[in-house]
């Protein structure tokens, strides 16, 4: 295994995986708090490193720490920023001129981040980027699970930069050996924001033609356009895409007419009610721990859920480690590969029933059997219901 390969997560035993993956439904964390981490992706040309130079040198007003793959895209702004060191790669961290901090690492970034938490207090954001072939949602697993970071730092989202001259075939692209999926695919059904970037090669059919396609893998991430990455940064950091309340109102059906692989999509399932937490919870459970769908034997055998995003309105809600339980609590679930946590949603524990239409659950996955969910979900409906 190289130096920046992210480790495969190593299946264990009933009971120790209660325990490192159980939920921790604690309260949404405070913004104050904590310092909001996001994840840049992207494949190799698709803008990440015009990206990084923009917020490593010009006046934006904000105090961001980069961290930057040596095995990424962006080797040619490492050269100017280690030309400091005579030429030695830099593994401190290096104060610029426009208030930003800059550190060039050759891992995935952890150990960074934990020597960057010891200057808490000179920056408000964490940018990290990933090499074009990395697996972003292993990334945000180890940030989202790391019990030392997690008192610092919370994971703010997943950024995913697009190139869209080249998107179609990239997308198409053999997954590599052993791998459903190729990195691109991986890349879009894990971002919170998706920037279609170089949109001034293509035409604006073409653009369409791209959004709809991305909006069938995720119909949940916020798309929008760029030339020559030229982004607003108020729109990728301090995002909150994993204590967002609102799922929004798309019906998350794909679009458009094209011939790029459908097995990776999003399906939603909505929630009519207050839910007995504790039924839900086992579906969870039973869904993304086990791949197996509740009630419906031998359905979803080749079924992959890489996200899952939720807002209920719970009955019975119980903060792991905690001594009472809500009656009535209105809660968001965020979930990565077999990983979930619960979190009650502040001062809206009373929200009316009559909201119930916008409680859902949102699944984004390769190879969802969306007919034995449907039938998975409405038995739940009919178990978890509070009359």
């Amino acid at each position: 295994m190289t130096d920046d390969e992210i480790p495969e997560l190593i299946p264990v035993a009933l009971d120790e995986q209660a325990a490192e993956l159980r939920p921790s439904s604690s309260p949404l964390p405070s913004s104050d708090q904590l310092v909001p981490a996001t994840i840049l992706t992207g494949y190799l040309g698709s803008g990440k490193t015009t990206l990084l130079n923009y917020i490593l040198t010009a006046e934006h007003g904000k105090r961001i720490a980069v961290i930057m793959n040596e095995f990424g895209d962006s080797q040619g702004i490492d050269q100017s920023f280690t030309s400091v060191s005579n030429g030695a790669m830099v593994e401190d961290w290096l104060d610029l001129k426009n208030g930003c901090l800059c550190c060039t690492v050759k891992d995935k970034g952890l150990k960074a981040i934990e020597t960057l938490m010891e200057r808490k207090g000179k920056f408000d954001y964490i940018l990290l980027e990933t090499t074009g072939l990395a697996d972003p949602g292993n990334i945000a697993a180890m940030l989202w699970s790391n019990e030392e970071l997690g008192s610092d730092i919370r994971l703010d989202g997943v950024v995913t930069m697009v190139d869209s001259k080249n998107i179609l075939r990239q997308l198409d692209e053999t997954p590599p050996m052993g791998e459903t999926m190729n990195e691109v695919q991986k890349q879009l059904a894990f971002a919170d924001r998706i920037i279609l970037n170089k949109v001034d090669l293509v035409s604006e059919e073409t653009v369409q033609n791209i959004k709809g396609i991305v909006e069938a893998i995720n119909g949940t991430a916020d798309v929008s356009s760029a030339e020559f990455a030229k982004v607003d940064l108020d729109s990728i950091l301090g995002i909150g895409a994993y204590t967002d309340v609102a799922l929004g109102s798309r019906q998350f059906v794909g679009t458009g007419h094209h011939h790029i692989d459908r097995s990776i999509s999003t399906m939603a399932l909505e929630a009519p009610g207050q839910l007995h937490w504790s039924a839900v919870d086992e579906w969870i459970q039973e869904l993304l721990w086990d791949s197996r769908i509740p009630w419906v034997p031998g359905a979803g055998e080749s079924m992959e859920i890489l996200r899952l995003k939720a807002l209920l309105l719970t009955a019975d809600f119980k903060p792991v480690g905690a001594d009472k339980s809500f009656k009535k609590a209105t809660i968001v679930v965020q979930g990565v590969r077999e990983m979930y946590d619960s979190f009650v949603v502040p001062d809206n524990n009373d929200m009316d029933i009559e909201h119930a239409k916008s409680y859902r659950v949102v699944l984004i996955g390769r190879c969802l059997p969306k007919d034995a969910l449907l039938v998975s979900w409405d038995a739940l409906l009919k178990k978890a219901l509070v009359e």
